[in-house]
């Protein structure tokens, strides 16, 4: 199984505003470096909490849809599924029906059912590709606060500690922060 980021979000859960504020910085010269730190505090929290925060575009790849036609899906929350496709003999990927597909987004993890007859996938490895929107949602606001608070935290203390080596690692406020929302690994 394997989880590719397709579209990256647009909007950070934290802004270079908020981070200007916090910092106590009334000039515009460290804006483009804050923004850098928010996206990377960004990503180092949700790899923390093992969930995306602002919406976000995956791809979900298979071998196969289990036996059981109920398909789980490594990656939450799931705000909706965008599409199902299914790989004949020749690789060749097409969409599945959506009146054969029920998705249940709200249990985690998130599931979709194959209503319909099971797709048999024509190819022995990524025969299955689901596009799935991720996140909390699309503003900052949609973002559950100590996950806002984690990424503003880290990036303010790689802004305070950059170029030191000893200070650039991951707090442990941060790491308990999103330990607080990591979801369980899933087993294929």
């Amino acid at each position: 199984m394997a989880l590719v980021l397709i579209a990256a979000p647009v909007v950070e859960p934290v802004s270079v505003a908020d981070m200007k504020a916090r910092l106590s910085i009334d000039h515009d010269l460290a804006d483009a470096l804050l923004g850098t730190l928010v996206a990377a505090a960004r990503a180092a929290v949700e790899r923390l909490a093992r969930r995306p925060m602002t919406s976000q575009t995956w791809r979900v790849i298979r071998d196969a849809v289990p036996a059981d036609g109920i398909l789980r899906l490594p990656i939450a929350p799931v705000q909706t599924v965008s599409a199902v496709r299914v790989a004949d003999a020749a690789g060749v990927k097409a969409d599945w029906p959506g009146e054969q597909l029920l998705a249940d987004l709200s249990s985690e993890p998130a599931r979709l059912l194959f209503t319909g007859p099971r797709p048999v996938p024509g190819v022995p490895v990524g025969g299955v590709e689901i596009d799935v929107v991720a996140g909390y949602g699309p503003t900052s606001e949609a973002v559950p606060a100590p996950l806002r608070q984690a990424v503003a935290l880290l990036a303010a203390h790689w802004y305070v500690h950059r170029g030191e080596e000893p200070g650039g690692g991951v707090p442990p406020e941060v790491e308990a922060l999103a330990a607080a929302f990591r979801s369980p690994r899933l087993a294929a």
